[in-house]
């Protein structure tokens, strides 16, 4: 009876949007939709609940110190995450890539949300450093979502062109022949003189 105390004291929040309490609504909400017989939608849709609020607890968590390097905490990024792979569950079939590319961004919107939150919701403009580092961030993630569908467009491109890649052949040093209908600017040149 004392171990069960013991794990009710870890699992009790100690105030109402810790961390806990969202774990606690999501384990109620996954106890539920187990106990859903008659409609596979409404278990699912409450499966799904499930999971966000799981997600929450995990981003509220995330945002502590043991999950902060520095100043910089890791929440946004684990907690974008988790929603992709929720994404991936729902469009795995219609859209394989959605998840994976939609990372960056939703990273980005975190990131974005986070320090409206750490500044009380006030609607001011940031002082310009705080302004520059944000876009910096910003502009990083985009980097990254632009490099992922880079490299899968070229993964889907590759199969349908496949003479692009380099052979043993086209890497020797003698390889490349000069055409001698596109000479260079230099010997036409010379030529006309």
């Amino acid at each position: 009876m004392k171990k069960l105390i013991n794990i009710l004291n870890i699992i009790k929040p100690s105030h109402p949007l810790e961390w806990r309490t969202f774990i606690l609504i999501s384990i109620a909400i996954w106890t539920a939709s187990v106990f859903v017989i008659n409609n596979e939608d409404t278990r699912n849709s409450l499966a799904l609940l499930s999971l966000l609020m799981l997600t929450v607890a995990i981003s509220i968590r995330t945002n502590e110190p043991p999950f902060i390097i520095g100043r910089i905490s890791l929440s946004p990024w684990i907690t974008s995450f988790l929603l992709c792979l929720i994404i991936y569950q729902k469009t795995e079939i219609t859209k394989p890539n959605f998840a994976l590319k939609s990372w960056p961004l939703i990273a980005a919107c975190l990131i974005f949300i986070l320090e409206f939150i750490q500044d009380k919701f006030k609607i001011q403009s940031p002082p310009p450093l705080v302004r520059m580092g944000f876009i910096i961030i910003f502009l990083i993630h985009i980097n990254i979502y632009c490099w992922i569908e880079f490299s899968l467009r070229v993964e889907n491109w590759l199969p349908r062109v496949p003479n692009i890649l380099p052979t043993p052949e086209t890497l020797q040093p003698d390889s490349a022949k000069i055409n001698p209908e596109f000479q260079s600017y230099f010997f036409l040149g010379m030529k006309q003189e």
